[in-house]
Parts: C-alpha cells; sequence; structure tokens
C-alpha cells in the first residue's frame, strides 16, 4: 500500500520564483506551444487552490520543463511529477470508498483538483514526453497544504480496516465500516498503546488489554 513519504520531491525552484526584469521569451515545453489564455486559465484555478505567488508566466513553466528534462534519462515523467500523481490516486481511492466522507475542509479542494485532473483542456497534454503532467503535478502540490490531513486520515482508514477485516476473518470490503467507526478504532489503539507505554515504562505487569474491534 502506498504511504505519505516523510520527503517531499520538490518541483523545479523556478516555478516558485518571482518574475524580475525583462521577461524571457520562452513559450515552448518541448514542442508544444502554451497558449496565453490557457496559462491564464490555469493560474485562476492555482489561485482558487490557494497560491499566493505571483501568476505563472510561459517562460517559468517552459524553464521547469527544460530542468526535468535535463535531468532524465529517457521520457518517463520525473520523480517529482510521479511523486504528486502517486497523491492523485489516492485522492481517487477516497472518492471512489462509498464509505469514507471526506472532512468538510477538504471536499473543495479535491473536488477542484479532480476536476481537472479528469477534464480535456489541461494546460500541458498527457502526450507530451516526460512532462506531460508537468501542469497536474503543479495542480496538486499547490492543494496539498489543505489536503494533506485528510488524505493521512484515509490511509490510516485504509489500515485500521485491513486490520479489523482480517480479525474477523473476513475480506475488507465485507466488514462495515466507515468515517465513524475509524475514529472510534483510532481512540481505542491510542488507549492501547498508551497502556503498553505505561507497562514498558513501569515497575509492574497488569493484564494486557483485549484486541480493540469494531462490531
Amino acid at each position: 500500500m502506498y504511504a505519505i513519504p516523510d520527503t517531499r520531491l520538490p518541483l523545479p525552484q523556478v516555478l516558485d520564483q518571482y518574475p524580475s526584469g525583462t521577461p524571457h521569451r520562452r513559450n515552448h515545453v518541448n514542442d508544444f506551444l502554451l497558449v496565453p489564455w490557457e496559462v491564464e486559465r490555469f493560474n485562476q484555478v492555482l489561485t482558487r487552490l490557494g497560491r499566493t505567488r505571483p501568476s505563472l508566466q510561459t517562460d517559468q513553466l517552459a524553464t521547469a520543463a527544460r530542468s526535468l528534462n535535463d535531468l532524465a534519462d529517457d521520457d518517463s515523467p520525473s520523480p517529482c511529477i510521479q511523486q504528486r500523481m502517486q497523491h492523485a490516486r489516492l485522492l481517487e481511492q477516497m472518492l471512489a470508498d462509498p464509505d469514507w466522507e471526506p472532512a468538510a475542509e477538504a471536499t473543495s479542494e479535491i473536488s477542484q483538483v479532480m476536476d481537472y485532473l479528469r477534464e480535456g483542456r489541461q494546460l500541458i497534454p498527457d502526450t507530451v514526453a516526460g512532462v506531460g503532467q508537468l501542469d497536474q503535478a503543479i495542480v496538486i502540490d499547490t492543494a496539498w497544504p489543505k489536503l494533506v490531513v485528510e488524505v493521512t486520515n484515509f490511509l490510516d482508514y485504509q489500515r485500521l480496516r485491513r486490520l479489523e477485516a482480517e480479525r474477523q476473518g473476513r475480506r475488507y470490503e465485507e466488514i462495515p465500516f466507515n468515517r465513524r467507526y475509524w475514529l472510534e478504532l483510532r481512540e481505542v489503539e491510542a488507549r492501547l498503546h498508551e497502556h503498553q507505554r505505561r507497562v514498558r515504562e513501569g515497575s509492574y505487569a497488569p493484564e494486557p488489554l483485549s484486541y480493540f474491534r469494531v462490531h
């Protein structure tokens, strides 16, 4: 199962640099021409997701793509793009799980990110070798500070549901399990871990708690 790594692989730094001086004239990502009004529309998406830096310019995007291409050995997406697309797959899993209800504070960002990833009018076509998902990675990266807690919770929900299914000898999808059950089970697990810590640090050995369960 995919887990969120402790280290986020950075996107090219030029994407966060304030444009200064005379703008460059790069406007191609590989052989694909960036259209100004599509770039402006893309910036509007980023603003709605919380980007506070100045709007991205075509030169920044072209330079970022070139830097990623220079680091690549083939036409595969760079590791930083692959990492963010793994995050996108987690968002898809979250929305596809009928028993998981995302927290209200994350719902809007999840919807906006997935709307962009699923639409046909993305800034850079996926067919552009190596960097065709750069725009998607930027969208995910922009929204990530508002999504990371919810995604982490969903991964923990999957973990505890899998443990409970194994305890019952049933399949993952067969057991009744939702966000409320997950919160209850997480609390029981936390109390169990605290009890075990006290036993390890104390000078007595009381009877261990029975394994937690959801009825």
